[in-house]
């Protein structure tokens, strides 16, 4: 292959769909408690309630191009706003834009992003409290003028869903419609996995359309919404999180997961 030829094989879209399936939807949700990102989340909502919920989606339409790791920013972010506890949630938010150091590139972007935002607080509040993400993702969307496919905007609706959950306003997944947002980490994972076929994960990254299809028919045969599965492809990239993982699964589980590492190294 030369330049960015992308091909998808559609055989290990088939075998790794069937191992997703074996491990249960459920099981995801359950292992997502492990993630650093829900635990900071959590953190904030036990403090600030709903609010929490809403200041983690609007923290992560900024968390990119970071001067930190995203578990760093997301640590941080959490310590601000549960010392700080604002009245007004955007107004916390971009404080700590403007404050932390993990947000000097580009901050007045990122400034400008939650401002528009901060016009659609109530109907993101309501969103969030009545579980409607899949209107929330839409709402995103439309406020930044963003592509459908913005790794950004689904990551927000899923921090957004984070604090939903662990405030046991929300218990399922979230809608199938809404991609896995595609990074770095998600395109080593697809080209470990060998879904996509490439000559680097930076050629995976080039082929996003590609890319986020084969995720959404593994998610269409699996019964796993793809930006569930996301936080899966991280945590078998990460050690000590997969650890944790492998302590909350019964033994038949734990098996599925050990074969999907061994696939991803």
């Amino acid at each position: 292959m030369t330049g960015t030829t992308c091909i998808r094989d559609s055989t290990r879209e088939e075998y790794v769909a069937k191992l997703l399936k074996e491990l249960g939807v459920g099981v995801v949700l359950e292992l997502e408690e492990v993630d650093p990102q829900f635990e900071a989340v959590a953190d904030i909502c036990q403090v600030l309630g709903l609010n929490g919920a809403v200041a983690a989606y609007l923290a992560a339409v900024v968390a990119y191009q970071l001067r930190c790791t995203g578990e760093v920013f997301w640590s941080r972010f959490s310590n601000y706003m549960r010392r700080v506890a604002p009245d007004r949630v955007s107004e916390g938010v971009l404080n700590f834009i403007v404050g932390d150091e993990c947000n000097s590139i580009q901050r007045q972007a990122k400034v400008g992003r939650v401002l528009k935002l901060s016009r659609y607080l109530s109907d993101i509040r309501n969103l969030i409290l009545s579980c409607s993400f899949l209107d929330l993702w839409k709402l995103t969307c439309r406020a930044l003028d963003a592509d459908v496919n913005s790794k950004t905007v689904a990551f927000a609706v899923k921090m957004g869903y984070y604090g939903a959950r662990a405030l046991k306003i929300c218990r399922g997944p979230l809608p199938k419609e809404i991609p896995i947002p595609l990074d770095r980490r998600v395109a080593r994972a697809t080209l470990s996995l060998g879904i996509i076929r490439a000559n680097s994960f930076e050629d995976v990254m080039r082929c996003r359309d590609l890319v986020l299809e084969s995720w959404r028919s593994i998610g269409e045969s699996s019964g796993i919404p793809p930006i569930h599965i996301d936080f899966l492809l991280w945590a078998l990239q990460n050690p000590s999180t997969l650890a944790k993982a492998l302590h909350r699964v019964s033994r038949s589980k734990e098996e599925i997961l050990k074969t999907l590492l061994r696939l991803i190294r």
